[in-house]
């Protein structure tokens, strides 16, 4: 499919899409009356209809008219699904990736939906994916990466959710559910998981009732993994995980009143993110831009030459390049220019430690040469008490009060070698509370189902940077606050038995501020003096609102098969540039950026719902688009300009009988700029959205093989991942494109013949292949740092349910 893909040229495309479907699902009742039924245990669980919430009432993920992926807990652990991660293997046009950016925090996410998402981990620049668990919206993009323990389900909502989610879903919500206590008998699970890298990891969960009507359940695991990247001055291993995770819940049932209360923490001490340096770009502006031969100072002027004329081509605008010229010339350290080289050769003498060039280049043998120690600190936790009251048969009432604290602690030594050019340290401590009322019903005999509420939240706080740079060392960053509130309202009319139409409005009022704390700690002989404010310390506010509208019109056209059309908005507020570099008089901030989504959707069933193909096809007007480019040397956030995301979705999971399971999923993602802002530097119309592929896949294979009464079964699975080539930043930087690869994994589970039991092997990235988990370029650092997989991983996972 080319570029110039679009819904209004491809409407005779997407008839014969539906139409062969319709045909195919109508046909299917001759072909399934000599399938056998759904039987075996395991592939029941991956064929099951989950009931999702995405609409604020309990319904079959089949019967719902959006576009949306659901999983039980135990269908994710069949897949071998165990960090939230690995959720875009199996849901199409999800990018859930980790990206420490420059800072390099291990647990940060970059989270992306049909192209519209937010990567940086700064207060003052919210995500574009919303995260939910039990209701409860998560602000920090740091802890994101999830570990999937204590699991009920998870919902992937795709395209603006401006309606009945909390904040900042223009590009979708991931919606996690958690296992709640049961009053019926005391129960427990637990597994032990040994791999690559002295992987150990174990899990465990007590559900324990205390009444009839009150019952808790506590769950907790450890998870340790040594590191895969030698950071041979600190003597530190990166890219580790050493992470504790508890939760407990308390569940209290009766008289149509259920309280819900759940705590959960986390708690990583890690040496951080398993960055490597790739190379170095030593472009400047100030220092031979034209890149000739060099002259030492006082030389004649030769054509075709450059001579060096310090002090006034000191290149502060690429702080690789400026090591090189600081040694050379000032700390008479050696020739880190190559002066005399009849090419220009800004790395220099490579024998020499002084000069900084490819000597430090790590990927290669996955080393890192840095003499900074790299940490990531993380300590997590939030609590929340959902209330639900059956006010009567057609009213319920719930509540849900949650409150959430991060703290997190990481640095970097972001040139990858023992000479101090570029290196980060943060501290981000945040806390949020939110609140949100729902009052759900039916009325005119079950016609119309509606729900209405309002929605508060609050969130404070603050991010100390300290930036050692080459030329200067400051500190960057401040305090910041949200308030935000909306209304909400949605209801479906049901027509017929076959039409039913859903009309939907919020109004959201967003109140951000941003108070500086920001000076110059080290002016290094440079022009800035220490104590230098970088912006004013003067508290800045704005405010935004916006009302997003939804509509949508469902028909059934039989009892299997549905279609379905929306049109929905969904609006992020702005916020303020905390980084910047060098000094500026004001605080500079963005305006907000809003969505307009327009879809097309079909749900089938067949062969008694043992088959089941999904398809959406989309079109988003993507409006005052929130992207990171570079004002001098700081990444600021700024609105880059309009644009336009169209593509499909199409999932399908197959069970023939005898035991075989199938799924595939394709997604399409074509995202063009329509118009650029002309006050944004290094993007244009042909730029590509960052971490965007334009397609994505998967297909897998799944087999249960009885072996007998006494020997349980076991289930080989086999599955390909695909993700074609992206860009890792916003100005489409070449060395650090990723292109497109497949993955290969596989696993075998053998269960015991009460189903108590269970023994899996398993191996991701069978293959072997080389490819890059996220990357990092600053131009005014001038190096390219990658972060490399990992490689091929085994493990061996032992599970009992007592």
């Amino acid at each position: 499919m080319t570029a110039g893909f679009s819904l209004t040229r491809r409407r005779g495309s997407l008839g014969v899409l539906l139409g062969g479907m319709s045909l195919c699902t109508l046909a299917a009742p001759a072909t399934a009356a000599d399938q056998p039924a759904v039987a075996d245990s395991t592939t029941a669980t991956l064929m099951e209809e989950v009931v999702v919430t995405a609409r604020r009432r309990e319904e079959n993920i089949q019967q719902t008219p959006i576009s949306i992926s659901a999983f039980s807990g135990a269908a994710l652990a069949a897949r071998g699904i165990d960090r939230s991660d690995e959720l875009a293997q199996i849901v199409p046009n999800l990018i859930y990736q980790e990206t420490p950016g420059a800072g390099g925090s291990a647990s940060n996410a970059a989270v992306l939906i049909r192209g519209v998402g937010q990567a940086d981990f700064i207060p003052t620049v919210d995500p574009g994916v919303g995260l939910y668990i039990d209701g409860v919206y998560v602000a920090s993009t740091v802890g994101a990466l999830l570990e999937l323990t204590d699991i009920d389900r998870i919902e992937v909502l795709r395209g603006p959710q401006g309606t009945l989610f909390g904040r900042n879903t223009i590009g979708g919500a991931v919606n996690i559910t958690t296992l709640k206590p049961t009053f019926d008998a005391f129960s427990g699970s637990g597994s032990f998981t040994g791999g690559t890298a002295d992987r150990a990891e174990a899990k465990a969960r007590l559900n324990i009732p205390l009444s009839s009507s009150l019952a808790a359940s506590l769950s907790a695991a450890l998870l340790r993994q040594g590191g895969y990247i030698d950071e041979v001055v600190t003597n530190q291993e990166l890219g580790d995980t050493h992470k504790t995770v508890g939760r407990l819940s308390l569940r209290w049932k009766q008289d149509g009143q259920e309280l819900n209360f759940g705590i959960d923490g986390t708690r990583g001490r890690e040496n951080g993110a398993a960055f490597v340096l790739r190379g170095v770009n030593y472009q400047s502006a100030l220092f031979n831009p034209q890149n000739l031969p060099l002259l030492p100072p006082g030389s004649a002027p030769k054509p075709g030459f450059y001579v060096i004329n310090p002090p006034a081509d000191v290149p502060v605008d690429n702080f690789s390049l400026f090591n090189n010229y600081i040694a050379t010339l000032v700390a008479r350290q050696g020739n880190c220019l190559a002066l005399g080289s009849p090419t220009y050769n800004p790395a220099g003498d490579q024998s020499n430690p002084a000069c900084y060039g490819s000597q430090y280049d790590g990927e290669a043998g996955k080393v890192n040469y840095g003499n900074l120690r790299s940490l990531n600190d993380d300590d997590l936790w939030g609590a929340h008490l959902t209330w639900d009251w059956n006010i009567s048969d057609n009213l319920r009432l719930k509540s849900i009060t949650a409150y959430r604290h991060v703290h997190s602690a990481f640095q970097r030594d972001g040139d990858d070698s023992p000479i101090t050019i570029y290196h980060l340290f943060d501290v981000l401590a945040l806390r949020q509370y939110s609140e949100e009322l729902q009052l759900e019903g039916e009325s005119f005999a079950n016609a119309l189902q509606w729900v209405g509420g309002v929605y508060y939240f609050d969130e404070a706080s603050v991010n100390p940077n300290v930036v050692d740079f080459a030329p200067v060392k400051a500190l960057s960053g401040g305090d910041a606050a949200t308030k935000s509130v909306a209304g909400f309202a949605q209801g479906t009319y049901n027509v017929d038995s076959q039409l039913a139409l859903t009309a939907g409005i919020r109004y959201t009022r967003d109140r951000k501020t941003f108070l500086p704390i920001q000076e110059v700690l080290d002016n290094k002989g440079g022009p800035f003096p220490v104590g230098l404010p970088l912006l004013p310390e003067i508290e800045v506010e704005k405010t935004f609102s916006k009302v997003t509208p939804l509509l949508n019109a469902a028909y059934r056209f039989t009892p299997d098969i549905m279609g379905y059309a929306t049109f929905s908005q969904g609006f992020k507020s702005g916020g303020f540039t905390q980084r910047v570099f060098p000094p500026l008089p004001a605080t500079p901030s963005f305006g907000p950026e809003t969505a307009t989504a327009y879809e097309l959707g079909l749900k089938t069933s067949a062969w008694d719902n043992r088959l089941r193909i999904n398809t959406a096809l989309f079109l988003t007007n993507y409006d005052d688009i929130q992207v990171q480019i570079f004002q001098a040397i700081a990444p600021i956030t700024a609105n880059g300009g309009k644009g336009r995301i169209q593509g499909l979705e199409f999932e399908a999971q197959a069970s023939p009988g005898e035991g075989w399971f199938f799924e595939a999923n394709l997604g399409l993602t074509d995202a063009k700029y329509t118009e650029i802002d002309p006050d944004v530097i290094g993007i244009n119309l042909h730029s590509k959205f960052a971490f965007v592929s334009r397609w994505t896949g998967t297909l897998a294979a799944q087999k249960e093989i009885s072996l007998g009464e006494r020997a349980g079964r076991i289930n080989p699975r086999i599955e390909w991942n695909y993700r074609s080539s992206y860009f890792m930043d916003a100005i489409d930087t070449p060395a650090i494109e990723q292109p497109g690869y497949g993955l290969l994994n596989g696993s075998v589970e053998w269960v015991l013949p009460d189903s108590r039991y269970s023994l899996t092997a398993g191996m991701k990235n069978a293959l072997n292949k080389d490819y890059l988990v996220a990357a990092s370029f600053t131009p005014g650092s001038g190096m390219y740092s990658v972060i490399p997989d990992r490689g091929r991983e085994w493990y061996v996972t032992v599970k009992m349910d007592f």
